[in-house]
This record gives C-alpha cells, sequence and structure tokens, in this order.
C-alpha cells in the first residue's frame, strides 16, 4: 500500500504473500519472496530488496528517518538473500549472498557484507559491520568462523528453493479483482 506520496515498486516476477504488508517506498526486484505476516514498512526512508531474495514469514524491515551513526537511515537488502523468519531488520544493509538466521535482529547502521552469514539469534550492533565471508553469532553478534565454498552454495540454494515454493504459493491464490466471482459464475 502507499502511505503519503511513496508507493511501493514489486516487480511482476517478485512474490509478496496476502498476508505480508508492503507499505511505502519500498522496491522488490526480480524474483524475489516475502513471506506470511512480513511488514516491510519505508514511510520516511526508502527500502530496496534485490533479485532472488526471501525475506520468511514474521520478518519486520523498517527505516528511520536519520540515523543517530550517521550511516544511512534506509534498509538495502542485496541480491541472493536469505532472512530468516522472524527477524527484525531496521536502517541496515545486507550484501548479496548474506544469509541472516531465523531470529536474529539488525540495528540501525548495522552491515552483513556479501556471503556473511548470521546464526539464528543474533543481535548486530548498531553500526557494527559484518565482514565477508565470515560466520557470526550471539548477543551481541562475535565472530565464530570463516564460511566455506559449502556454505556459500547452501544459500544460493536456499534462495533459488524459497523463490520455486512460491510459485507453489501462488498458484493458490486467486488473482486480485473479481476474477473468482467469474469463476464461481462458470461452477
Amino acid at each position: 500500500m502507499g502511505i503519503y506520496d511513496k508507493q511501493p515498486d514489486v516487480a511482476v516476477d517478485a512474490w509478496v504473500a496476502p498476508s505480508a504488508s508492503v507499505i511505502g517506498e519500498v522496491r522488490i526486484a526480480s524474483q524475489s519472496t516475502v513471506w506470511y505476516n512480513c511488514v516491510v514498512r519505508a514511510d520516511v526512508n526508502e527500502i530496496f530488496i534485490g533479485g532472488l531474495t526471501s525475506v520468511q514469514d514474521g520478518t519486520v524491515i523498517t527505516v528511520a528517518k536519520t540515523n543517530p551513526t550517521g550511516l544511512p537511515a534506509s534498509t538495502y537488502i542485496g541480491n541472493h538473500v536469505s532472512i530468516g523468519p522472524g527477524c527484525t531488520l531496521h536502517s541496515c544493509t545486507v550484501e548479496d549472498e548474506a544469509v541472516v538466521g531465523a531470529g536474529s535482529v539488525l540495528l540501525e547502521g548495522s552491515m552483513v557484507e556479501k556471503q556473511a552469514q548470521l546464526v539464528a539469534g543474533s543481535v548486530v550492533e548498531a553500526g557494527r559491520r559484518i565482514p565477508s565471508g565470515q560466520l557470526w553469532a550471539g548477543n551481541p553478534a562475535a565472530y565464530v568462523r570463516d564460511i566455506t565454498e559449502d556454505d556459500i552454495a547452501d544459500a544460493i540454494k536456499n534462495a533459488k528453493e524459497h523463490k520455486a515454493l512460491a510459485v507453489e504459493h501462488s498458484a493458490e491464490f486467486l488473482p486480485l479483482g473479481g476474477a473468482y466471482l467469474d469463476a464461481e459464475k462458470q461452477s
């Protein structure tokens, strides 16, 4: 839905679950998925979700008008990213091929660099940078080990699997509009 003069821009082949809320200046790129009960709210700044990215059930993504860290107050999520269920992302950056484990929290100005991964339940403090190619865990998140080639391959495979699953889910819902009325009249 739009708010003020800001309207979402969702790619034709992206999938947003019927119970998800995408509000304001949100751009969702090709083949991405936003799952059930997610809230993606960009009322005072912008949110970008890259291609073939999965935002899983119950995740909340928000922005701030300004950021006390001096870093951008918008939220940017790259391509081939997997964000687990129940996460909270606020005015942060998640670069390409990163994984954010279920229930993780990313605070304002934090950054998860390309091919970095967070274990479920991790909390990334305001302004903290998770370096590329590393696995971090905990509250606050701390370095665990370097990412392997298998970890990277699994992350990309996961993104593709979520897109395929979204195709199945979208087939279960009738398109917006009155087409269902016509279908009922024919039966």
